[in-house]
This record gives structure tokens, sequence and C-alpha cells, in this order.
């Protein structure tokens, strides 16, 4: 109870800083703490002192006073391990901090509230806890044993320990085997930026004819309607057409998006899922509507995708250059490229196709003979299909145009025949005044930097989006060649995901060195912080191992489950290495210190190792909204854990006896 008290309290000291800091409670803010990391400082402390009681069999022959005196003395003996084992665990956080864009605006609050919680709880596991026990626990609470588990965890413990402690060759080859095997799984894993939130509802992008009219518009997104509402799956049905009343998108009215709000998971068809959804979808638009252009996503995440690289699509890829038709032409050879990529799909030129124009050119001395100049020609036309203002009007403070507009013609088409008057009462036809013509014109023209640009955007479904991604430029790269003065720039995601990439590789090292620093001062020997090291790489074997297990991609939210893995790795390290340097201290040699020490720690590495991980076990199995993003960064610590334990009671004992045996008969 006294541990378990640690964690609402810590948790209410890092609200406070929450509040202080502007940080809302939200699912990354809060969903990914741990509580087996809050409470891990205040395990090593209760189980410290009663590991004291137990050992020299001390409770029952104490008084009062000297009670809490030994309490006092064993909360010391663990709270300098416990204090810097806190501090490297928070400064691993840095390079989350270290984050922009848009994970650090998802991960900062996490890093954030994870690093309040930690030091709140070892203020707490310092002040609150040995107090609590010298205030409430009795000499009679002390047990005259150690529990049934742990002697049964000891008595398996023990003889494993002494025979690998005069192994420590072949534990060194194991652990260096073992790295090697996770940076080759590493090297195999897929990339993607940030695991797609599965919201439930979907949104139907479609794209028709630029020039199509807003009634055609209206008649196929009622027949849409029509064909999906009758999926069992789909709740309701909503459709907007070009651009919203608040302007947030630049669509004209041959862009449509179709809001499908879904059942609930355990409501659907058994054997449905997403992607067979995504599919019966598409079949039976297709029915209605066989040309559109479709795309499906999330609603946020079309946002999400939008404000990444300004396209609705997971990936972009911009081409800009000074001519149109070449810019076609080149969007036509990359489209068809990454059409043929296995995990690409809604591939499409986001530039509408050309659109017919009717294109009014005067003939001057034509027109001046009928009385008219090239001005009067024009405006002849503007009165044919717009009006020209010829006056203004008020109502209130509004400015009113008054229009005059020529009838006449119904169609543009029609316009090579209107009749046109003229100033002594005759009536030409527009052809006999200019040289009206039908020509071919881009629907949209679009510019980025100041250049013209043509977007090619899909997206990624099957397949991780790093994998998907590097197999389209190198096959984009293999189908056209691009000409002097055009230049590629790829987009969305996978953009966001290199940047971050490179600020990690920046950050991350500087931070590991740092750790290093604060190991050799919490140990006073660089062999010895070398050692605690090694549990940093040996726990991200672990890490890749499960994630290669449950067929997970390496995203942000993993690496973040990496950097939170080193700290956690480190702590165990330091509370076993403190206590063989106690040892050693006491005139024991550094065999049997190490094997001393292994025995005493065994339980609280144990302990702090099962309850970190059990605390993350649930965000880990969990399938509920959010899980997607939390679910990597759970996996990577569930699994680095074991191995990190492992290397911990097994081997750190024996390398830490075989590097100062070594230093000792090499010393004078």
């Amino acid at each position: 109870a006294l541990v378990a008290s640690v964690i609402p309290l810590s948790m209410v000291a890092a609200a406070v800083w929450m509040v202080v800091f502007g940080i809302p409670g939200n699912l990354m803010s809060l969903g990914a703490l741990d509580f087996g990391l809050i409470v891990d400082g205040a395990v090593v402390v209760v189980e410290a002192t009663f590991h004291a009681m137990v050992l020299h069999r001390l409770g029952p022959t104490l008084s009062d006073d000297n009670f809490r005196l030994e309490i006092a003395k064993s909360a010391a003996s663990v709270a300098k391990p416990v204090a810097f084992s806190v501090a490297i665990i928070a400064l691993v956080y840095v390079p989350i901090l270290a984050l922009s864009g848009v994970e650090g605006v998802m991960f900062r609050p996490m890093a954030l509230t994870v690093v309040f919680a930690l030091f709140s709880s070892l203020i707490l596991s310092l002040t609150y806890v040995p107090a609590f026990l010298a205030a409430f626990l009795r000499a009679q609470h002390i047990p005259k044993e150690d529990p049934l588990v742990v002697r049964w965890a000891s008595a398996v413990y023990r003889p494993l320990l002494a025979k690998t402690m005069h192994r420590a060759p072949l534990l060194l080859a194991v652990v260096v085997l073992g790295v090697v095997l996770g940076v080759g799984l590493l090297m195999t894993r897929g990339t993607e930026f940030i695991p797609t939130l599965d919201e439930g509802d979907l949104v139907m992008q479609a794209t028709r004819s630029p020039d199509i009219s807003i009634e055609r518009q209206e008649t196929l997104a009622t027949l849409v309607e029509n064909a999906v509402r009758d999926v069992p799956e789909v709740a309701a049905v909503t459709h907007r057409i070009g651009s919203p009343t608040v302007a947030t998108d630049t669509m004209g009215i041959e862009q449509a998006d179709v809001f499908l709000t879904m059942h609930r998971k355990s409501e659907w068809r058994a054997g449905m899922t997403r992607e067979s959804m995504i599919t019966l979808l598409e079949a039976r638009v297709r029915v209605v509507d066989p040309s559109v252009s479709l795309g499906f996503t999330h609603p946020i995440q079309m946002r999400f995708n939008e404000l990444l690289g300004g396209s609705t699509s997971d990936v972009s890829l911009s081409i800009s250059g000074p001519d149109l038709t070449e810019l076609q032409r080149l969007a036509e050879l990359a489209s068809g490229a990454i059409e043929r990529v296995p995990g690409a799909v809604d591939v499409r030129v986001t530039s509408p196709p050309s659109v017919p124009l009717l294109e009014v050119e005067p003939r001057a001395l034509d027109a001046a003979q009928h009385g008219f100049d090239v001005r009067d020609v024009l405006d002849v036309v503007t009165a044919q299909r717009t009006g020209l203002t010829v006056a203004r009007t008020y109502e209130g403070p509004r400015t009113i145009p008054v229009r005059v507009r020529l009838g006449g013609t119904s169609s543009a088409f029609d316009l090579v025949h209107a009749q046109v008057p003229t100033q002594s009462g005759q009536v030409v036809s527009l052809d006999q005044l200019a040289t009206v013509s039908l020509v071919d014109a881009p629907a949209l023209v679009d510019h980025e930097r100041g250049e013209r640009r043509i977007v090619i955007a899909f997206n990624v479904r099957g397949r991780d989006l790093g994998s998907v991604v590097t197999q389209a430029q190198a096959d984009v790269g293999a189908a056209m060649t691009l000409p002097r003065g055009y230049l590629p720039r790829w987009g969305g995601q996978s953009e966001n995901l290199a940047e971050a990439r490179r600020r990690l590789m920046v950050v991350t090292p500087m931070v590991l060195l740092g750790v290093l620093a604060l190991l050799w001062r919490a140990l006073g020997r660089w062999k010895s912080a070398l050692l605690v090291f090694a549990n940093v790489p040996f726990a991200a074997v672990g890490g890749v191992c499960l994630l290669s297990l449950r067929g997970m991609p390496i995203s942000i939210s993993a690496a973040i489950g990496f950097i939170a893995l080193s700290g956690i790795a480190v702590m165990n390290g330091v509370v076993l290495i403190t206590k063989v340097q106690e040892e050693e201290e006491s005139g024991l040699a550094p065999l049997e210190a190490a094997r001393r020490a292994a025995e005493s720690r065994m339980r609280p590495v144990m302990m702090t190792a099962l309850v970190a991980a059990l605390g993350f076990v649930p965000m880990m199995l969990s399938h509920g909204v959010g899980a997607e993003v939390q679910a990597p960064l759970a996996t990577v610590v569930v699994g680095g854990l074991v191995t990190s334990t492992l290397l911990t009671l097994f081997a750190l004992p024996a390398l830490y006896a075989r590097l100062h045996r070594s230093a000792q008969r090499s010393a004078p």
C-alpha cells in the first residue's frame, strides 16, 4: 500500500506542474505514463529496508529509536543510485524535447509529464517513504524470512549465477552476438512516421472532371450516397462538394469529400476489416460512377496529412518546372511507376486534366469596319457571359453593382454565333469581328516558391511507409529522367520522418554521452560506467525482437520507446554495481563481491523490471483508441526490459568480476 500510494501522489504533483507549464491532459501526455516506472524508486527503498532487517535479523531486537535509525541507513544506502537513475531517465527524454514539428507537438507533452512524475516520485521515495516506514513500521511487521516467491526465485537464481560467474567470455560473446542480431533485425524492419490511428469513421475523397456542372455533381453525389448507405457497417453519409463555408480547403466543385460515419467495430460483420471495407465501398462507387478518382482516409488523418505536406494523402511527390505540358508528362510517368509499387494505393495526380476553353481573339480591321475597336469586342463577350457593370446602387452600407447582360446564347459553345448590334442598327455575328476557337487549357496551375508545380499523391496501406517510399523513389527515378530546370520534392509523412530521424541522430548521441558521464559520476569508475552502459544496446535488442515478432515497423513511437527504455535499463545496472562496490569496500574480492551483490539485489532488480514491464503490458496489448501510437512504444519497453534484466542479473556480475580481477592482476 505504501509503494502504491506513491502513484497518486506523484500524479498529483505532475498535474500541478502540467498546469504551471500549460500542458493539457490527453492521450499522449497521460497515456504513456507507466505506473511501474513511477514506483521503482519506492520499491528499491522499501526493499532495501526489509532486506537489511531480514538479512541481519535485526527486527525483533531493535528499540524504536534504533529501528528508525536502521530505516534511515537503509534509505540512505540506496539514495545515491536511485537519484542518479532517475536523473539518467530524465536525461534520456531530452531527445524527445528536441523534436520539432508535428512529432514534437505530439510527444513533447509526454516527455515533460514523465519527467515531472519521475522527479516527484524521487522526492517521495527519499522523504515520504522512509518517514512512513519510521512512523508505522514496527519490528513485528518484519517477516522472519523472504516470501515464498522470492525464496523460489532465489533458489533458481543462485545456482545459475554460480555457473555463469566463471563464464564471462561466453557471456560477453552472447551479448555481442545479441547486439549484432538486434542490428540485423533493425535493418530489416520497415519505417513509418507515426502509426495511423484507426478513427473508426472514414472519408472518401472523390475527384471528377474539372468542367463538371454543379447540377451533375449533385446528381452523382446522390447516387454515391445511395450506393454506400446500403452497406450495413455505414451508419450515416454526409457529402460536401467544393470548399466549405469557411474556406479552409481550396477545393473546386469537381472535388467532394464523403464523410462516412461507421458503426462500432464490434457491430461489423465477421471477418470485415478496414481494408476489406474500403475495397467494398470503392467497388460500389465504381458501379454508379466509373470515371471518379477515389481516395480513402480518416477525418483527422486527412487534416493531419494536409498540415504536413499540403496534401490530404500520406505521401506526395511534387515536381516543379517551367512548362506545364512537360510537368504533366512527368507526372504521368511518375504516377505509373508509383502505381506498380506494392502498398501504394489511391495514386492520383492532384492537378486535374485540361479543360476545353473558348478563346476570343478580336480582329482589329474587321471590327473597325463595323464601328468597333478591340475593347468593344471584348466588352461584347463580357456582356454575353457575365454582364457589364454600368452603375452601382446601395443597400445600407453595401454596394451592389448593376449589370447589363446581352441575351441570345445559353451555352458558351454558341458564343461564335452571338448576334452583336452595331451603331448603324445592323446586327453581325461575333465571328465577323473576332476569331473564336476551342483550345485546351489547364484547369489548375499550382505554384510553390514561385515555380509551377504538379503533385502526385498516394496513400500507404498494407505495408510500412518507409519501404513504400524508398521503392517508389527508386522506381520513379528509373522511369523518368528530369530535364534541366525540373526538381522533385517528396513530402508528407516521409519528409517529416526523415527530419525527425536527422534530429534524433544528432541529439541522441549527445544525450548518451551525458548518460555515460552521469554513470561515471555515480560509480566513480569508467569500467563500471561502461559496463552499466552496455545495458542500453542489449536492452534495445529485446525491443527490436519483440517488434519483429509483432510485425511492427520502426516509427517515431517506437523510437520514443527506445529512448525511454535506455533510461529504465540503466537504473537496475546502477543499483547492482553500486552494491558491488559497497561489498568491495568492505574487503571482499571482486568475484565474491559481485556474487553477493547480485544475490542481494536480485529481488529489487526483478521487482523494478517486472513492475515497469507490467505497467506497459496493457498499453502494448490495447486495441482501443490511440493503441496504434502507444503499442510500439510499450512493445519496445517490455521486450527491452526482458533482455536488460537478464544482462543485469547474469552478465554484469560475471563481467564486473572479470574486469576488476584483471585490473588487480595487472596492478603492481
